[in-house]
């Protein structure tokens, strides 16, 4: 070990350095241009004089990243043609960075100079935050984009991504407000990320189906969704109290684990094939006609934010059954409605097992449609 007289080498430029993606010189990339494929269109049509991206930000020094970019690359042949048939010249990145996405919806990318950027799908991973992982390791936050320089021919932002889908409101705001944003609100699974490219998957909404509504069409971009109306979650307003001797019980009946907060209970009732559901338990006071002030037991389970890749035969699909639980909307912080299951019953008269019963509904409800939409286990 070197003593205090001993003098130890640093590269120039090392007290400079920032946090973040290493760079050999101040002018370096951090991606490789070479990954960067723009195809000209084969014929003419809306998109004549105008490009869409297809920018990648999985990270390159990780094998998973690039394995399921691989996946992805292999579903988007279909739609690199039908825009090209428009006349659209497409770009294909496979290592995308902040800058790539800043000059994307400016029109100022390598390959699409002068052209209008009609729309782009950014696949990564995201964060809980809201921003986009880069290539290198770097992220993109709505902040990062200045609105004022995205072009107004902007129609179609598709964030192929975990969480971000849940801050639309932000990164539409930050696009100028011009396009549509669709994206995952939820974490999803690979498995349904392929589905949304596939053009062979099952009813749902698809890239393909964003791009003939939104870019084979000059149709009016519709308007941010207004979501004022929407009433809060439930479990704002509970309390603990009425439940607190009964959840021992209610726990018991499901083989759930429990955890007390101070408006409600959290249960974790385990589902068919190794699958769970958090439920939140609580009382809160009626406030409709003939059950004004009768106490309540609430019983609600997060499913995920709405966006526009959701449809309504997804949210109603298997609603129409007899039984405890009901799907609604609810306001969310981010801007975006939530998607939740709930049931409320009268507490007076009611067993234990009966509020079991409507736990284990809710958990059911909403297991199953967070897999339909996401995929995966996500309490």
């Amino acid at each position: 070990m070197p003593d205090d007289t001993d003098e130890v080498f640093l590269p120039a430029g090392w007290g400079a350095t920032q946090p973040g993606p290493k760079h050999w010189t101040s002018d370096a990339r951090s991606d490789d241009p070479a990954a960067r494929v723009v195809h000209p269109p084969t014929g003419s049509g809306l998109g004549t004089g105008k490009s869409f991206l297809f920018l990648f930000g999985y990270k390159t020094a990780s094998g998973r990243d690039r394995s399921m970019l691989d996946e992805e690359l292999a579903q988007i042949d279909d739609d690199v043609a039908v825009l090209r048939a428009a006349g659209y010249t497409v770009v294909v990145d496979q290592q995308a960075s902040r800058d790539d996405l800043r000059e994307a919806v400016t029109g100022k990318g390598a390959g699409v100079e002068g052209l209008t950027p009609a729309g782009f799908y950014w696949s990564s991973h995201g964060i809980d935050d809201g921003s986009l992982e880069c290539c290198d390791g770097s992220v993109v936050f709505p902040h990062d984009i200045d609105p004022a320089g995205v072009s107004p021919g902007l129609r179609l932002a598709v964030l192929g991504a975990c969480y971000v889908g849940a801050y639309a409101p932000a990164w539409r705001a930050a696009l100028g407000g011009y396009p549509l944003v669709a994206g995952w609100g939820n974490p999803v699974t690979l498995e349904r990320a392929v589905d949304f490219l596939e053009a062979s998957r099952e009813a749902d909404v698809g890239l393909d189906d964003l791009i003939e509504r939104w870019l084979l069409t000059d149709d009016p971009i519709p308007a941010a969704a207004v979501t004022t109306g929407l009433s809060p979650s439930a479990v704002a307003t509970g309390r603990i109290g009425p439940l607190r001797r009964r959840i021992p019980v209610i726990a018991e009946h499901l083989g759930a684990e429990w955890a007390e907060h101070e408006t409600h209970y959290d249960l974790t009732v385990p589902l068919p094939q190794q699958r769970s559901q958090v439920v939140q338990i609580f009382v809160v006071d009626g406030a409709e006609p003939f059950a004004e002030g009768v106490q309540l037991c609430g019983i609600e389970a997060a499913i995920g934010p709405m966006s526009v890749l959701i449809t309504p035969d997804q949210l109603l699909a298997g609603s129409a059954r007899p039984g405890y639980g009901r799907i609604a909307l609810i306001s969310g912080s981010t801007g975006v409605p939530q998607i939740v299951a709930q049931s409320f019953t009268p507490l007076a008269g009611a067993s234990s097992q009966q509020l079991a019963a409507h736990c284990y509904q809710v958990a059911l409800s909403a297991d199953t449609l967070q897999d339909r939409i996401f995929g995966g286990d996500d309490d």
